[in-house]
């Protein structure tokens, strides 16, 4: 089994993983694996296939065809200031 070594983890986020493996009763080491393997399990998707699915969880938008452009901004997923 192959082992890494994590550089600059800050304080606070080690804090956090060391308080979340000592409620799981889980070591340190065991957390960070978990947490890593959930992290890398998950595929991670665009804004139109979040909006899609959060559509089909909330029902139909008010928003028509063509809207979300408008409200993009220059930079890709970037909101337009209103």
């Amino acid at each position: 089994m192959a082992a890494i070594t994590l550089k600059g983890i800050p304080d606070k986020l080690k804090e956090r993983l060391e308080a979340i493996a000592k409620r799981e009763r889980r070591s340190l080491n065991q957390q960070a694996i978990l947490l890593l393997e959930r992290a890398v399990a998950e595929e991670p998707i665009g804004f139109e296939q979040a909006y899609s699915r959060f559509r089909k969880s909330h029902g139909d938008s008010p928003l028509e065809d063509g809207d979300l452009e408008e409200l993009r901004g220059e930079e890709e997923g970037r909101p337009v200031n209103l």
